[in-house]
């Protein structure tokens, strides 16, 4: 899926970098797009995982620099974690995997990286050591690091150039397929092993084409459903599924209000 985390102890925020669509038993996948998972505003980060085009209405929102909440979009589809980049505080928290603490993960990467984590105290090699585990993670880290500060995230104006949208079209043009529910749980997710002439030569040419036309007909599908508005770039996790209660969806206005400094 993804795996997002907060060090609040040590003041890092890390994520992959994997944007992903599912279809099947089928994963198409691009990592370090430059569509970042985590967006600054006001001296605040925002961490998402979940639905691009709701991450994404989020980020336009945000951008627009809102002068309320009346245009604020609706909130199922996401979780999300909004820390103060000064003080390195938690000001909102919502639909995380896990919360231990000063520490907040997200996504199918979570269980791994916090494991790590409690073991190395070290947000960015929790997310390496969740990649190893976790197919639906990948790429390089990407990561803030409040104390120092520093960050390797792409700049504001190039990350404004980029859309959900063109993320989508780029994992259907050139995104990386997997097949992945033939891969045992655990398996470390590592790029397809390039064959040996000698060993391809001796691989049944009728399964390999098979297995070509199951891919190209899973592609097919995917498009179908991408222009029918039914799919789309994810960095899924549990969270995009749950519903926000009335006090959630107020305790999210106030943290983005005091963001914004409305009166």
């Amino acid at each position: 899926m993804t795996t997002n985390i907060y060090d609040g102890d040590a003041k890092c925020m890390a994520t992959d970098s994997r944007w992903s669509i599912e279809y099947g038993s089928w994963l198409f996948y691009l990592d370090d797009t430059g569509y970042e998972k985590i967006e600054r505003c006001n001296g605040v980060a925002l961490m998402f995982a979940g639905r691009g085009k709701k991450i994404q209405e989020y980020k336009d929102w945000i951008r627009s620099k809102p002068e309320d909440a009346s245009n604020m979009p609706d909130v199922k589809g996401m979780s999300v974690c909004m820390v103060d980049e000064a003080s390195g505080a938690v000001e909102f928290a919502k639909h995380q995997d896990i919360e231990a603490g000063n520490v907040r993960c997200a996504g199918s990467g979570a269980r791994w990286a916090f494991n790590c984590w409690s073991d190395n105290k070290c947000a960015k090699t929790a997310v390496n050591t969740a990649m190893s585990r976790d197919f639906f993670s990948g790429g390089p880290v990407k990561y803030i690091d409040f104390a120092n500060p520093a960050t390797n995230l792409v700049s504001y104006a190039a990350q404004n150039q980029l859309t959900i949208e063109t993320i989508t079209k780029n994992i259907l043009q050139r995104g990386i397929a997997m097949k992945i529910h033939a891969i045992p749980p655990g398996t470390p997710n590592l790029p397809f092993a390039k064959v040996d002439a000698a060993v391809a030569a001796q691989v049944d040419s009728g399964s390999a084409s098979a297995a070509n036309d199951d891919e190209r007909a899973a592609r097919a599908a995917v498009e179908q459903l991408v222009a029918a508005g039914k799919l789309g770039a994810t960095a899924p996790c549990d969270g995009m599924h749950n519903d926000w209660s009335e006090d959630d969806k107020a305790d999210f206005q106030r943290a983005l209000g005091k963001m914004f400094r409305w009166k």
